[in-house]
């Protein structure tokens, strides 16, 4: 996530690329090596124009002034590049009137290298045509064409602009191999969160459902004295404490990425942990149902087992929750709906029970409720782009949940 807040962070200088004179800033020990170069070269050549002086001083002033001009410009590439480029054409008007174009053809080089490799594409090309004028002015201003010169600086900006094409194509790959690591950063902070609401889901179901049937089997035939009842409840809670246990057990494998040559699909939905019959399943349920004084009514319509592995996964566990939510809420020996209905375009799950009488209170009725088991439902559904609708209808709790089932293949 930190990298989400970074990048927008950097969006405002990133705007700032699509400016005329907008350049990547360079290595800071590169512009200071660019400052000091200027500075000594400086020193360097008003050393020898005092020790050459003819006396003419217009001459040497013009001389002095494109010494100053053309490694002012160098210094100046350590800050921007383009700024660098506009200065420099007072040293190449120097040059032109001078006929010396020594200290132009170094200023030209630093600065091509520099505007090809960090400024924006307009740039460069205003820059090139710049100084191809100006070496076509150099060669030609005093009559005729003079094809020494024109080699001499085309090299000193053709070579430059290819260095710096070079160091702009490296530049930029860098840039995006960066910006690819920050992408699978981010993906992977997303797949890594979508596995943890998944794991969230699968235990949740897990032990919400077995632990609600032992809960409430066992607080409804506390009083019991009937020795065989006793013994059924017995039955009934050891099934589901197996149950719970191999289900945790999956778990376990799947955290640790061990599979102990037993087959336990896993989807990238999240839809559950072991996956078999979905009628299997439904039958499962309503015996959990019966047990507890409850009358199910269930409806199987169409080749369950067709759908694929991702569908009959999550609409187990959505059935398993609904369940859940029966044994927690509904009135005991109500009669209540559990419809599965399968086609080739989707998977219909219904849902229905009595609404209680009144809302539960006391300490049982908040430690059965997470609030998590809607919120659930829904992510699940959403993953597989289908629809859930719950709420009160006619005095009944419905629960409504389309799962389409085109275009997908079973994992």
């Amino acid at each position: 996530m930190t990298d989400v807040t970074a990048s927008i962070e950097r969006a405002p200088r990133t705007a700032r690329k699509n400016e005329f004179f907008h350049a990547e800033p360079i290595a800071w020990w590169l512009s200071a090596v660019l400052v000091v170069y200027a500075l000594f070269s400086l020193a360097d050549d008003l050393n020898h124009l005092v020790g050459t002086f003819d006396g003419s001083l217009s001459r040497e002033f013009l001389l002095v002034l494109d010494s100053v001009l053309a490694y002012a410009v160098v210094g100046l590439v350590g800050w921007r590049a383009t700024w660098a480029s506009a200065a420099s054409v007072s040293c190449l008007i120097t040059s032109l009137i001078l006929g010396n174009y020594v200290s132009a053809m170094i200023a030209a080089a630093v600065v091509t290298l520099a505007v090809v490799a960090t400024a924006t594409s307009r740039f460069i090309v205003t820059h090139l045509l710049v100084y191809l004028a100006w070496l076509l002015t150099a060669v030609t201003i005093r009559g005729g064409f003079d094809g020494a010169l024109f080699w001499t600086l085309l090299v000193f900006v053709a070579l430059p602009a290819l260095l710096g094409a070079g160091i702009r194509h490296f530049r930029q790959q860098r840039q995006r191999n960066e910006q690819r690591v920050r992408d699978l950063e981010v993906l992977n902070v997303r797949l890594r969160e979508d596995e943890r609401q998944a794991l969230a889901r699968d235990l949740h179901d897990v032990v919400a459902h077995e632990l609600t049937l032992i809960t409430m089997q066992t607080m409804s035939r506390r009083r019991s004295e009937d020795v065989g009842e006793l013994h059924q409840v017995v039955e009934t809670v050891e099934d589901a404490a197996r149950s719970a246990l191999h289900e945790l057990r999956v778990l376990l494998r799947l955290l640790r990425d061990e599979n102990d040559g037993e087959d336990h699909p896993r989807d990238v939905t999240g839809a559950g942990l072991a996956i078999g019959s979905l009628e299997h399943v439904v039958t499962s349920l309503a015996a959990s149902l019966r047990d507890l004084r409850f009358e199910p009514d269930v409806q199987l319509t169409g080749d369950l087992e067709a759908m694929p592995t991702t569908v009959r996964g999550t609409a187990a566990r959505i059935l398993q929750e609904a369940v859940t939510n029966i044994i927690k809420y509904a009135p005991r020996e109500s009669r209540c709906l559990i419809s599965v209905t399968a086609d080739e375009h989707e998977l219909r799950l219904r849902v229905t029970n009595p609404l209680p009488g009144s809302k539960p209170t006391g300490t049982h009725a908040s430690e059965l409720s997470s609030g998590l088991g809607l919120r659930g439902i829904t992510e699940r559904v959403s993953l597989l782009g289908g629809r859930a609708q719950s709420g009160p209808e006619d005095g009944q709790w419905v629960l409504d949940v389309s799962l389409p089932v085109d275009g997908r293949e079973a994992l």
